[in-house]
């Protein structure tokens, strides 16, 4: 065998450990021999196009592909328990901000807001997603969340020239948008009752409800202050007053603190008590809007202090755009990695103690 030929199979390999472990072990040594034999005299790498078509498969393997095996079969699971916790995120973040600020606004100057044509397209959405996320009409559900995506994506965009501190600050909320969307697309026909359990999904979807209801309640119970100036405030129960926008909503007190808490506890805690397969998978799906929300106010602290102090004011620098794109995804692929690790270095544990076991116990000796 040729050094050329054994460069290019040690090229092919790292190529197929991008597949999943399961699928590697199944289909890997057929994938080689095939690979090989295709390819030309003295060839040293792999050609464009099929590196390009075997990362393409490995990607949609890893994303819950058919024929990827028992890990993927997990991956879809999770990605149907995921999708609808975004969607329901996204719909009580999107409904609590509209009820807050429409009885904010009635409290205050006794007439009904109007809002844009965009606020209730993107609610649409988010409630069909959530409607078909318990039925097995998966694409109908995907689609929802696409649109929905796309409606909020335009939303943010368009303001950007004059508010590049809205669309960073915001970022966080498209990334977990499109998790959701591309949750929806690749979970097929898997329902998100049949994974957590009737009674655990009807739970969540009462928390969600909750945490939807709660800002209306706030604005619905709050006292508003009137000063001789013609300012005012909005006063939470329990909470304190604020002049406008106070954490997306306009009052936030003692029933956001108490009803909401325990609302994401129970939500929190129906989402732990699944499968630990699905809930490693869970936490990296959700990793990346983690990250972002947590690293963006970090990195961009400069850039959102000082944007807005120059007319017109300053926008984000190709590195920075690159961040916010690039980051997402490599967080995911990198927490499905040390899951899927994880878990076969776990399996290979668990054989080697049945292995010990075995030999200890050993063939009874026969009678003499």
């Amino acid at each position: 065998m040729s050094e050329h030929h054994d460069r290019l199979e040690a090229r092919y390999e790292r190529l197929l450990a991008l597949f999943p472990a399961a699928y590697r072990q199944e289909y890997g040594d057929e994938m080689i021999g095939v690979l090989l034999a295709g390819a030309k005299p003295q060839q040293r790498f792999p050609g464009l196009r099929e590196a390009a078509d075997l990362v393409r498969c490995a990607v949609w393997q890893r994303l819950g592909g058919q024929g990827a095996g028992a890990a993927d079969d997990r991956r879809v699971a999770a990605a149907a328990v995921f999708g609808l916790v975004t969607v329901f995120t996204m719909l009580a973040y999107r409904l609590g901000a509209t009820g807050a600020e429409l009885f904010s606004y009635w409290r205050y100057s006794e007439h009904l807001a109007l809002f844009p044509m965009q606020w209730w397209l993107t609610a649409a959405g988010w409630t069909v997603a959530v409607i078909f996320s318990f039925t097995r009409f998966g694409l109908v559900a995907a689609a929802s969340a696409w649109a929905a995506v796309l409606v909020q994506a335009a939303t943010v965009l368009t303001g950007y020239p004059a508010w590049p501190s809205v669309l960073v600050s915001a970022w966080w909320v498209l990334v977990l948008g499109v998790s959701g969307a591309l949750a929806l697309t690749v979970r097929g026909r898997t329902r998100p009752q049949d994974v957590l359990g009737a009674r655990r999904t009807v739970t969540v979807a009462a928390g969600f409800s909750v945490l939807a209801a709660v800002p209306s309640i706030e604005a619905l119970l709050a006292e508003v202050h009137r000063y001789p100036d013609g300012g005012w405030s909005i006063g939470a129960f329990g909470g304190y007053n604020s002049p406008g926008w106070l954490g997306g909503f306009w009052a936030s007190g003692l029933i956001t603190v108490v009803l909401g808490g325990l609302s994401a506890l129970v939500i929190l805690y129906c989402l732990v008590r699944a499968g630990a397969p699905v809930r490693r998978r869970l936490i990296a799906m959700a990793a990346p809007t983690l990250a972002i929300k947590l690293v963006v106010p970090i990195v961009f602290n400069g850039f959102l202090v000082s944007t807005q102090r120059f007319d017109p004011p300053v926008l984000l620098a190709s590195g920075q755009w690159l961040f916010l794109i690039v980051f997402p995804p490599v967080v995911f692929f990198a927490g499905t990695l040390l899951v899927e690790r994880g878990e076969r270095h776990a399996h290979l544990i668990e054989l080697g103690r049945a292995a010990e076991r075995a030999a200890r116990l050993g063939p009874a000796a026969p009678p003499s």
